[in-house]
């Protein structure tokens, strides 16, 4: 009873903030990815990209640096009527060692939760890179979350490689009557994207 008590409170919560942005769109989007290598002499590469998409509020944020350590992050940050997105990604390689990417994407909206997350090591080869990347949202009726985590060693180099996803989805009255149909354009979308490299 005293879950059952929790959630009801918490959608209720959600629910009441959502109603304090305008009626625009239903759907929003965060995603990142990030990218590191090394050949094992000399700088590698290091690349992020961060992107949000909705109609509430974003914030964006990257990081990329190379040399004797390269490292990727990416961060993005939504908030909108369908929820709380959330998606960061990180990846990291040095001249020696293995070469470790991670990527973590969260939605928490009237439409569910939905959590997905991947990890990527690449180790023994002379050569190693990971590539991380996973998005975080809704489409408007349903929570999503996607990963995707790879790899690349060169010779006789290992690539260790998961992803995993899981969603819950919430369907009651308080989120019929905040998905109510309305008459509005599509004008205010707001789309920030964020990118850096370095090599």
């Amino acid at each position: 009873m005293r879950n059952n008590n929790r959630y009801s409170k918490f959608s209720m919560a959600v629910a009441a903030v959502m109603f304090g942005f305008p009626f625009a769109a239903f759907a929003g989007s965060a995603n990142t990815s990030a990218t590191a290598g090394s050949g094992g002499w000399g700088p590698g590469t290091a690349a992020a990209t961060a992107n949000y998409d909705g109609d509430g509020i974003g914030f964006t944020k990257t990081k990329a640096s190379s040399g004797r350590v390269n490292i990727a992050r990416g961060l993005s940050v939504g908030f909108d009527q369908s929820g709380l997105s959330v998606s960061h990604s990180y990846a990291v390689a040095g001249q020696r060692g293995p070469a470790v990417g991670g990527t973590l994407n969260v939605h928490v909206g009237q439409d569910g939760v939905a959590l997905s997350g991947g990890q990527s090591v690449a180790s023994q080869g002379r050569s190693r890179e990971v590539t991380v990347s996973g998005q975080a949202g809704s489409n408007g009726r349903r929570p999503i979350a996607t990963a995707a985590a790879s790899g690349h060693a060169s010779g006789r180099g290992v690539v260790n490689a998961r992803t995993f996803s899981r969603t819950s989805d919430r369907y009651d009255s308080r989120r019929r009557i905040a998905s109510r149909p309305v008459t509005s354009n599509r004008d205010g979308r707001r789309t920030m994207q964020r990118r850096s490299s370095h090599r």
